[in-house]
């Protein structure tokens, strides 16, 4: 006869930390391609995973150049152009999923813990077992159904927990990654911009309300960020006002004040130069979007 043995499960700080994210998920899927593959070259807006199950992949964005097999993952932040295309002779596929967060100071947790200001390739995060089950919830996933949209949810954060145990086991010091003081400034700059008004982003002002200097500031950014200062304004509040547009009948002039813009015509010029198209055609393609949704 053999005795029960509990065995409790107890909180952890990996547990901790997938926890802390809340995911704004805008696609999920699989894409599919038969040789000769066609290269696809796209500029996102929203974090974006890819984890192929299927084939190679040859990525390049810019300098930066990866080639994936199964079971690796794709991170891609926002604002990035990158080309993408199946090698070899035998058929490709890969996962997809868009996301963004809840909170721009997860963002910066995030950007933290994988590196990820600019796109990187996590290896062997999925196993046969793992990337079976994640292609088969996929590819089975009616965005209809009741439950979907929680499935589309346990999916990534399945996904994150593998990424996470990956990094862990490249840099077991987790604790030790959040606690940086180039991060924990950045941290200390996004609460300082959640209490001030888009139109007073600017860095003497960050500098002025965590009190550092500019040449600090601009070090510490480039640590955490890899971007300086000034370019993580302009994308916060590109971010800020690419919602605005969504959520609210406001105009593009009316936003431009709202953000710190001279003119409207200023502000569709900037918002171009990210979102590829202007402030009234993305608000439309959205709404669009919406729309259409039964």
């Amino acid at each position: 006869m053999q005795a029960f043995r509990p065995n409790p499960i107890v909180r952890d700080a990996l547990s901790d930390t997938l926890e802390s994210f809340r995911y704004d998920i805008r696609h999920l899927g699989l894409f599919r391609s038969t040789p000769p593959h066609p290269a696809k070259t796209t500029v996102g807006v929203s974090y974006k995973l890819v984890f192929l199950f299927r084939g190679q992949v040859r990525f390049e964005s810019g300098a930066l150049q990866f080639s994936l097999t199964p079971g690796d993952v794709l991170i891609v932040p926002p604002f990035v152009r990158y080309t993408a295309s199946g090698t070899g002779e035998e058929p490709m596929e890969y996962g997809y999923a868009y996301f963004d967060f809840a909170d721009p100071a997860m963002e910066t947790d995030f950007t933290t813990l994988f590196a990820c200001s600019s796109p990187v390739c996590l290896h062997g995060v999925l196993d046969e077992f793992h990337s079976q089950a994640a292609h088969h919830l996929i590819d089975h996933l009616d965005p209809q159904a009741p439950g979907a949209h929680l499935t589309a949810h346990l999916i990534l954060e399945h996904l994150m927990l593998g990424m996470l145990r990956s990094q862990l086991n490249a840099a077991p010091e987790l604790e030790r990654v959040l606690a940086d003081p180039s991060a924990q400034l950045v941290h200390r700059c996004i609460d300082a911009l959640r209490r001030m008004e888009p139109s007073e982003f600017t860095v003497n002002r960050l500098c002025e309300e965590v009190h550092v200097s500019q040449s600090y500031l601009y070090k510490c950014f480039q640590k955490a960020m890899n971007c300086s200062p000034n370019r993580f304004l302009t994308l916060y509040r590109l971010k800020l006002a690419e919602r605005e547009l969504c959520r609210s009948s406001a105009t593009i002039q009316q936003l431009a004040e709202q953000y710190g813009y001279t003119s409207a015509a200023a502000f569709s010029h900037v918002f171009r130069q990210y979102f590829a198209v202007s402030p009234a055609a993305w608000r439309r393609g959205r709404r669009s979007a919406i729309e259409k949704k039964p």
